[in-house]
């Protein structure tokens, strides 16, 4: 009897010791901040079972800081849409991991403090016009899902340590030099950079898969070991000199064949102004489109290992050589637009001539693609299924090679598969 006393007066204390290490308001599914009193109970927590969420609060002080904090089995919100939390500074020394991480419209915020985080399923910085620090973005190791950064005015976004993502969104930061993500090896959904500084330089050391790539003014592009790009590889708006993928070799799929087709567009390079090279030695497969367009300095079109091409082909520019010395075959109609000069046309004529065009060929005038809406969903099947038994059946050829010295004309193909796909 006696020994069970001490048992349970043991038991006792730690559960004392334990209640008052451990604030009531830590075991809370939502611990909810709008105050210097709620803030204030949080910051005793070093382990947050649920949701800290912040909000606006009169007396909130100009810097948010959880000093012993760890682990969040929550998330860290603060989305106010109403009145702006004024603070300057968020700190948490010590934490580590979160669920979602998600701070939006701070308009003070100038400094995000981590060292030691480490996993997230989510990041979202969203409007946060002021900040310039975030050396969290560096430390972390691993993103479940979204890794978006928008509106913040951080110059440098660099990180060795990520291997996956879903999600990678950076859009909308003026003040932005560099994205390095020097470990990424494959987003699973995209890699998107969008109205970012212009003259962004961008680094994908270890990336070698992706679904989307989508790469807007930009100066320059690091992508080594890059093998497949499952959706579309956009490059538009840029003012990068080169732009290679050495190891890239195919762009685009089908989601089911015998059902729908994905909407990826394939790999698309416009409006680049001062690109003059342009160097895909391994690129075999493309689908679904092929487009090269409004690229000024652009002289030559080089894809030697290109074998199919399942959508659109789109190139224009004033060109002096355009080979594709392995392609046989390309799914839809074929139309060249060559301004005054037919010289072009010949090789692609061959083309169509031994069957490796399916659809329509024109030239030197060009013919505007057919939108992909105009064919219904009761007729996809149907497409799809003749345009696989065209791959298997349909003849091939030796290529096209067309070299024309010194012209200053405009060059325009366009292979268009049917009226599956959206003009430009």
């Amino acid at each position: 009897m006696f020994f069970g006393s001490i048992i349970y007066f043991a038991g006792g204390l730690l559960l004392a010791v334990y209640a008052q290490s451990t604030p009531c308001a830590c075991s809370n599914s939502t611990i909810l901040i709008n105050s210097l009193e709620t803030l204030e109970a949080a910051q005793a927590c070093t382990t947050a079972a649920g949701d800290i969420v912040i909000e606006y609060g009169e007396d909130l002080p100009p810097e948010i800081e959880f000093p012993v904090l760890e682990t969040v089995e929550g998330s860290v919100l603060s989305l106010n849409f109403d009145e702006n939390i004024p603070a300057w500074r968020f700190s948490a020394p010590r934490l580590n991991r979160v669920k979602d991480f998600y701070l939006s419209h701070w308009v003070n915020l100038t400094t995000i403090d981590m060292p030691l985080f480490d996993h997230a399923d989510r990041i979202r910085l969203n409007d946060l016009p002021q900040l310039t620090t975030a050396h969290f973005l560096s430390t972390v190791s691993r993103i479940d899902f979204n890794y978006e950064i928008w509106n913040t005015s951080l110059t440098n976004i660099t990180n060795n340590r990520l291997l996956y993502a879903t999600f990678v969104e950076i859009f909308d930061n003026p003040k932005l030099e560099t994205v390095e993500l020097l470990a990424l090896r494959n987003a699973s959904y995209n890699i998107a950079l969008r109205r970012n500084r212009p003259g962004l330089d961008v680094r994908l050391r270890d990336l070698k898969e992706v679904w989307h790539l989508e790469l807007q003014q930009i100066a320059s592009l690091t992508v080594p070991v890059l093998e497949n790009v499952i959706g579309y590889f956009i490059v538009n708006a840029s003012s990068l000199n080169t732009l290679s993928a050495p190891n890239l070799q195919t762009i685009g799929t089908w989601y089911d064949p015998h059902i729908v087709v994905t909407d990826n567009r394939g790999l698309i390079v416009t409006n680049n102004q001062v690109l003059d090279t342009l160097s895909f030695p391994q690129l075999k497969n493309v689908t679904l489109d092929l487009v090269i367009r409004n690229d000024t300095s652009l002289r030559n079109v080089h894809f030697p290992e290109l074998h199919s091409v399942a959508g659109n082909v789109a190139l224009e520019g004033q060109f002096t050589e355009i080979t594709f010395p392995d392609l046989n075959r390309v799914g839809g109609e074929f139309s060249i637009g060559v301004g005054q000069s037919s010289a072009f046309c010949r090789p692609f004529q061959d083309l169509k001539e031994n069957g490796s065009i399916r659809g329509d060929f024109s030239c030197p005038e060009f013919s505007e693609p057919t939108p992909r809406s105009q064919l219904d969903l009761d007729n996809m099947q149907e497409y799809i299924d003749e345009y696989l038994e065209w791959v298997i059946t349909g003849q091939t050829n030796a290529g096209a090679i067309v070299t024309v010295p010194a012209f200053k004309g405009v060059l325009m193909v366009v292979a268009c598969l049917g009226a599956l796909f959206h003009a430009m």
